[in-house]
């Protein structure tokens, strides 16, 4: 495999892990970087500022969140993977909100990785073509700007050069007036030039361009030169008269400019040129082949042929806003292929306008196709609201149902009641018949009260063999009476391998006055009376 030009920083503390991934890792790049805690990564950082990390999360000293942290202050837009073992829902928001490129699990899947650094790579790639192309872009401007015309006029020799010319060929006007205006020719163009020559000086009339003149200056360098002749009658007689302009820097801009169209030719991103009106004047190869239409099917067409409806009036509204005034616009667009098949861009439109007047003429384009960022997300947010056994809501998401309800009570003076569940003797059932029973039980357990509560209610899993309900809208006395339905449902309910699991079961009602923590404690306290009282049965605090 070609190693590519970049540098990477592995940061793990487990010997044998990095060991094995800095001999894949080293595949990819010419130059690795290794740690084995935060502290030694964010150093290593600062020193190389490499273009990728790969870092593991937990570690001693410093783990690898608070790394990032760091580092995403120093540079917001680094590219960073990070490797866990753990699916902690605390760790995924903050890999969400510090907007890493990738979030793997221990053990490493070696192909998943692969696949990874193989993009990361190319976005590298891109953003290294880019920087180039405005380096090119910028050296063109500055071309165009200082350019300068030549006037010459000649017979056997030059009779008049403005001060121009002698700039443009290093000569003085008095070395010229004794030079033939073929001299200066490279050998291969000086004939043909003579020829010309010799027709003017004996009357023709005719116009001659010369788009790529090559002259010999004085310093001995040849230059390309733009020169335009005629003929004209003077001091009884006939001679050259013509303009001369160095174009040797142009056409060397030119050359960058082949380069700049063949970068956007073969950049991953999606490059898009509109009129004023949103039709189509260009799209480089990664717009078709990402998009499933031809060139020739999106040439001339207007831009809405991506729309996908998924956005409302006012989000065009706002764009067309913004590019009209001559503002750059950036946002994440849900846009549709010829397929049909939907995918997310994320995406900028720069207008561009006349150097001289000033009016807009055009709309530039470039995004980047995020769909599978978009998922990546979430599926972290998956990750870090659900319990990864029952699939029911897990603490942290739980919390912030009852953090919105009591908002939502406080506002509006509607009670909720907390229904928090425990499952009795579950230690003599994990140790009787296995954590794998134990494990089917709070699954089971799980489905019989999704089942059995209403649309509105909240569930999920509290930690352990505790199950929180959150019933909005409700009376203590109603809040009672489905606890005891609950209690009973799962009494009589017969498990697999067990057979009979009860439940001990606190209630109590959140009112606009209740604070968090009180409440908590009142369903705790509640639920404490159920199994001090015998267990299987329903007791209740009010709040």
């Amino acid at each position: 495999m070609k190693k590519n030009n970049i540098r990477i920083l592995y940061v793990e503390d487990e010997e044998s892990i990095q060991k094995q991934l800095t001999r894949f890792i080293s595949r990819f790049c010419e130059e690795i970087y290794l740690a084995s805690n935060g502290k030694e990564g964010l150093e290593l950082y600062k020193e190389h500022r490499p273009d990728i990390i790969i870092s593991d999360i937990r570690m001693p000293i410093m783990n690898g969140i608070d790394m990032v942290r760091e580092i995403k202050q120093i540079a917001p837009k680094q590219m960073i993977v990070l490797i866990s073992a753990h699916s902690e829902s605390d760790y995924l928001f903050d890999a969400i909100n510090m907007q890493v490129d990738g979030y793997i699990l221990k053990p490493v899947d070696l192909s998943i990785l692969e696949d990874k650094l193989n993009k990361l790579i190319q976005i590298h790639k891109n953003q290294e073509a880019v920087e180039q192309l405005k380096e090119s872009e910028e050296r063109f401007r500055k071309i165009a700007h200082n350019s300068q015309i030549g006037l010459f006029m000649y017979k056997e020799t030059y009779i008049y050069v403005n001060e121009a010319f002698c700039n443009l060929t290093g000569y003085s006007a008095e070395e010229l007036y004794q030079m033939s205006p073929g001299y200066m020719l490279e050998p291969a163009q000086q004939a043909q030039f003579q020829e010309v020559v010799k027709r003017r000086l004996n009357g023709e009339h005719f116009t001659k361009e010369y788009k790529d003149l090559k002259i010999l200056t004085k310093d001995k360098g040849y230059k390309y030169f733009r020169v335009s002749a005629s003929t004209i009658h003077i001091e009884g007689s006939y001679a050259g008269l013509g303009t001369i302009l160095d174009i040797t820097d142009l056409i060397e801009a030119q050359q960058q400019l082949k380069i700049y169209e063949q970068a956007i030719e073969q950049m991953d991103g999606l490059f898009r040129i509109t009129d004023i009106n949103g039709n189509i004047l260009f799209v480089n190869r990664a717009v078709a082949e990402h998009t499933g239409y031809t060139r020739n099917e999106l040439l001339y067409k207007n831009n809405s042929i991506f729309q996908s409806g998924q956005h409302d009036e006012q989000f065009y509204q706002n764009l067309w806003h913004t590019i009209l005034s001559g503002g750059i616009y950036s946002d994440t667009f849900i846009n549709k292929k010829k397929n049909g098949e939907l995918y997310y861009e994320d995406e900028t439109i720069t207008p561009i306008f006349d150097i001289k007047s000033r009016e807009l003429k055009y709309f530039v384009s470039t995004g980047k196709d995020i769909t599978q960022r978009i998922k990546m997300e979430e599926q972290l947010k998956t990750l870090a609201t659900i319990d990864a056994l029952t699939g029911i809501y897990n603490r942290y998401k739980i919390n912030q149902v009852i953090d919105d309800e009591m908002a939502r009570t406080k506002r509006y003076d509607e009670p909720f009641a907390l229904i928090m569940f425990d499952i009795d003797y579950f230690k003599d059932i994990n140790d009787t018949y296995g954590h794998d029973v134990g494990d089917i039980v709070l699954k089971e357990l799980s489905s019989i009260i999704l089942s059995a509560i209403r649309e509105s209610d909240t569930f999920g899993r509290w930690g352990g063999e505790e199950f929180m309900l959150i019933a909005p809208k409700i009376t203590l006395k109603d809040a009672l009476t489905l606890a005891e339905k609950l209690c009973k449902k799962i009494d009589t309910y017969k498990f697999t391998d067990v057979e009979h699991v009860t439940v001990s079961i606190g209630v109590a009602l959140c009112t606009k006055e209740s604070k968090k923590e009180q409440i908590l404690k009142e369903v705790d306290n509640a639920l404490y009376k159920s199994k001090h009282n015998g267990r299987n049965q329903v007791s209740a605090i009010e709040g």
